[in-house]
């Protein structure tokens, strides 16, 4: 049986909960590039040596990321195919940059709350893609 060509309600509510989710993303980031003295703050010091340490193309890849994602959820809410490429190339800069920290020893120093963000950004960054594949699929998008 076909999909229908217009998107069900829940498309629209994931849809919006992926776009809140990329917000925060888009603050988290601005924060750490505008303020890294606020982030180093609630740091302990081992966390701010790791932080202190990361290579510069760490925040440009994480830029990528929640931007990615972000235009990704734009493109969903106007039914565009190009959100599945984006919502891709956001999840290979959130698989760099968790990778880079998993890696890095970050996994270790941080605490049960931060873990719970630490795993759910690939987590739902998979959805995401997922979630616009699924869209694609159904031909909801142009």
């Amino acid at each position: 049986m076909p999909y229908s060509s217009k998107p069900q309600m829940w498309f629209w509510v994931l849809a919006i909960l992926f776009l809140l989710w990329n917000l925060m993303g888009i603050g988290a980031w601005s924060t750490e590039m505008a303020a890294p003295d606020l982030m180093m703050e609630q740091m302990n010091e081992q966390q701010q040596e790791l932080y202190q340490t990361r290579p510069g193309w760490y925040m440009y890849v994480y830029g990528v990321a929640v931007f990615a994602g972000l235009l990704a959820c734009i493109m969903l809410l106007f039914k565009r195919k190009l959100a599945v490429l984006l919502s891709l190339v956001s999840l290979f800069a959130v698989v760099i940059t968790t990778s880079f920290n998993f890696f890095n020893g970050a996994w270790e120093i941080i605490n049960t709350s931060d873990k719970f963000f630490f795993l759910s950004v690939p987590v739902l960054s998979i959805c995401l893609w997922l979630f616009a594949r699924s869209a694609q699929s159904k031909a909801w998008l142009r």
